[in-house]
């Protein structure tokens, strides 16, 4: 039981990784057709963070029929500790102020938590 719990989180998060994956490319190509200004980007950067959180947290949530937004909010969580070690490896520099910190960690648990809530009351 626990070994199909933690397949299906991790099943989850690579799924969130390949929706963020395709939104940035799609942003990357938007950005190269077009001159957008630095806010354009940035918020394309976050409404990938939140798709992609909302996405995995109904994957997973569907698995589950108790506590459905719980595992929304789980995968949120997962996605962006993910990033932020990512981020912190990558360049110590980025995403350490709290200014930076605190919208990403937002919008990741509650783009999870919605996709959760999405499947409340289905069977």
């Amino acid at each position: 039981m626990k070994q199909n719990i933690v397949l299906q989180v991790v099943k989850g998060v690579v799924f969130a990784y390949f929706i963020s994956a395709a939104a940035l490319v799609i942003l990357a190509f938007i950005m190269y057709k077009w001159d957008v200004s630095d806010n354009v980007v940035r918020g394309g950067i976050l409404a990938a963070y939140v798709l992609s959180c909302f996405i995995s947290g109904t994957v997973v949530s569907r698995q589950h029929s108790e506590r459905r937004y719980l595992w929304g909010l789980l995968m949120g969580a997962i996605y962006f500790t993910i990033l932020w070690v990512v981020s912190l490896i990558g360049n110590r520099g980025a995403f350490t102020g709290v200014t930076g910190i605190l919208p990403a960690l937002a919008l990741c648990l509650l783009g999870g938590m919605l996709g959760g809530m999405m499947q409340a009351g289905r069977k």
